[in-house]
């Protein structure tokens, strides 16, 4: 089993506490990601935390649109449009996902993925009436696998956007019932262990977090406290759950900027592709970007395939 997980707008900072909220908050998982060493007595200490380029040879801050569209489909998005795009993807990146979807060729190959984020009803309106869809839930569509709704957050077969309910149960309530039990704040570790049981239902299980980028955005201390502690705590009870000999954990972002609490944009700093697991050192070996990361899972898998950037340059 492969969890992978992408966690937006996280980058390595330093080790200052007065701009990096990791520097001030962090006590395990994200210690490396304000130039702080994991304690030996950790779990994490036997995990690699690969620094990793997000720029693809692209001037510029790296951007959500094209940074997302390269690690989900191993294309080199930015190189292809000549520059970072922020928001949603374009005609061109939608093309590039509609072909190259990760969940769209792997199940080509005969394997079995998820995206383990679970959707509302408000949320499956709005793809169905807007051309504004992000890349992680065209990479499904494009798979014409099932997006997993509240049932399946309900049937412990997904997981929420934001793992522990807090920022869902403030639009949830408007519409399901003041007593419903997925308006109930979970324990991020228990939410870390069932993420574990329920991806090992598939070969590759995904799953998106992108309150961070918002955190990096807002400049919010407070928030960045809360997002640490569930995040760290959601990962303690991943890894407590996972069989290092056998399953693999991969972690890794499109672009820095929680790091860096001193203004609102994005950053050039590298970002971590967390490495945990049987194949962690395979890919040590061949991640360089983060365009880099899809490609290597279908090698792992024994997955032939040409991925043609040049079908999608301009001529």
């Amino acid at each position: 089993m492969i969890l992978f997980i992408f966690i937006d707008g996280v980058g390595f900072g330093e080790n200052n506490s007065d701009v990096n909220p990791f520097a001030k908050y962090a006590k395990g998982f994200f210690l490396p990601l304000a130039d702080k060493s994991i304690p030996k007595d950790s779990l994490f200490f036997n995990a690699i935390y690969h620094k990793t380029d997000a720029h693809l040879g692209v001037s510029g801050y790296p951007q959500s649109a094209t940074g997302q569209t390269s690690i989900w489909t191993g294309i080199n998005a930015s190189k292809i449009m000549g520059r970072h795009i922020t928001g949603y993807p374009t005609f061109t990146l939608k093309k590039i996902i509609q072909k190259y979807s990760i969940m769209k060729v792997l199940k080509e190959n005969g394997f079995r993925s998820c995206f383990l984020n679970s959707y509302s009803p408000m949320y499956l309106e709005h793809i169905a009436k807007s051309k504004y869809i992000t890349a992680s839930t065209l990479i499904q569509l494009a798979s014409e696998i099932p997006l997993k709704t509240l049932d399946d957050l309900r049937e412990y077969r997904g997981l929420c956007m934001d793992i522990t309910h807090h920022v869902f149960q403030g639009y949830a309530s408007k519409f399901l019932d003041k007593n419903d039990d997925l308006l109930k704040i979970r324990d991020p570790f228990e939410v870390g262990k069932a993420t574990v049981e329920m991806s090992k239902e598939y070969d590759i299980a995904l799953f998106e977090y992108f309150i961070t980028d918002k955190v990096g955005h807002d400049m919010d201390w407070e928030a960045a406290k809360l997002v640490i502690y569930n995040i760290e705590s959601f990962m303690q009870g991943i890894l407590d759950y996972t069989d290092e000999s056998q399953d693999q954990i991969i972690i890794t972002s499109d672009h820095g900027n929680m790091e860096d609490l001193s203004h609102g944009k994005h950053t050039h700093n590298k970002v971590p592709t967390f490495l945990y697991g049987k194949y962690s050192n395979e890919f040590k070996e061949k991640v360089y970007s983060i365009s880099d990361i899809t490609p290597t899972i279908y090698s792992l898998f024994g997955i032939q395939i040409e991925l043609n950037e040049e079908e999608f340059v301009s001529k």
